[in-house]
């Protein structure tokens, strides 16, 4: 899988233990011997404040604590317009399509929700939530063979060390620690940067401004429908987790600590024995537009007690908007219209 950090830069390939990696990364040691990975950050830049922030924050390198954000472990000076954020060797190369228990996918879930409450409460929205953005705690290293990693790698998806992380804050945006994660504004034109792979609607009715850390959950929400969708029958209130995080109605979605509160409950509420059932997961993009999709995997019993937690149908008028939206005069007539009347 390529570090496809920045689509502006040529993304050339080099072998580095194993691994293709992007031209702004560079493999290396440091003193104590343990593989690390330097990014080149242009310096003033949002993406170099970040990072410079992560380095004063004592819960990312305390193993107690750790809230699931690859940690700079330094930040090297140089005389040019760049500075090198040294960080852990992690490996992006994990495939999520190979997780085969339901461990494997709590795993994944508990780590990248820890990930995003942690960056939210902190006011950085990442504004790129991917899989190509999130790191796993093992990589394979030269002179092994493809079978060999990848019987090693499926082996570290069910050992209890296996973590997963955040990184690449390109895109990310920090703001002042008493910004409401609720009423957050910025103009909508930023809700189109980053991998669109699993961005929700929130601005396709031609909006003015739209919220980066709800937007957040829901890239994250998206992704997990994605993935994790035919796991609905085997842990139910999964459900109401993605319903929650990814539903239209904006104001009714959860933040991302509220997301990782309910998740943790499903977790410790588990049967004893769930956590080692096997599944097959199927991806697929068609729940990520239709509810129902997923909705339907619930028993008639669950359907019913949890209704209310299910997104409503689509408003005639949020019908009309898109439909027109999508057309390329619509596109540049309802976000004028709208702004010209500012509604």
């Amino acid at each position: 899988m390529l570090f496809d950090v920045d689509a502006r830069v040529k993304t050339t390939r080099y072998a580095c233990m194993n691994q293709w990696v992007h031209p702004k990364f560079a493999c290396g040691r440091d003193s104590l011997e343990q593989d690390i990975i330097f990014k080149l950050v242009d310096k003033g830049t949002m993406e170099d404040q970040i990072y410079r922030y992560l380095a004063r924050c004592p819960a990312l390198y305390d193993a107690t604590t750790f809230p699931c954000v690859l940690p700079p472990t330094a930040i090297v000076a140089s005389p040019y317009k760049f500075a090198f954020v040294a960080m852990p060797r992690w490996g992006p190369r994990y495939r999520i399509r190979e997780f085969s228990s339901i461990r494997e996918i709590v795993t994944f879930m508990r780590c990248t929700l820890t990930g995003l409450s942690f960056l939210h409460d902190h006011r950085i929205a990442h504004r790129d939530i991917h899989e190509s953005n999130i790191m796993i705690n093992w990589y394979c290293g030269n002179g092994q063979g493809e079978d060999d990693c990848a019987e090693r790698r499926r082996a570290h998806y069910r050992s209890p060390s296996a973590l997963y992380a955040l990184l690449d804050f390109d895109f990310s945006l920090q703001l002042p620690l008493e910004t409401s994660l609720r009423d957050c504004r910025r103009p909508a034109s930023q809700a189109f940067d980053g991998k669109d792979d699993y961005h929700p609607a929130d601005v396709h009715q031609g909006e003015r401004h739209y919220n980066p850390f709800a937007f957040d959950v829901a890239c994250l929400g998206n992704l997990f429908l994605y993935h994790f969708a035919n796991a609905i029958p085997v842990v139910p209130p999964l459900a109401v987790l993605l319903s929650q995080m990814t539903t239209h109605v904006i104001d009714d979605r959860f933040t991302a600590a509220e997301a990782l509160a309910f998740f943790r409950g499903i977790e410790a509420a588990l049967p004893p024995g769930i956590l080692d059932s096997g599944i097959t997961l199927k991806p697929d993009y068609g729940p990520l537009d239709d509810p129902s999709l997923y909705w339907s995997r619930l028993p008639p019993s669950d359907q019913i007690k949890w209704q209310s937690h299910r997104p409503p149908p689509l408003s005639w008028t949020t019908r009309v908007l898109r439909r027109l939206n999508a057309t390329r005069i619509g596109w540049k007539i309802v976000p004028f219209v709208r702004r010209s009347l500012r509604i």
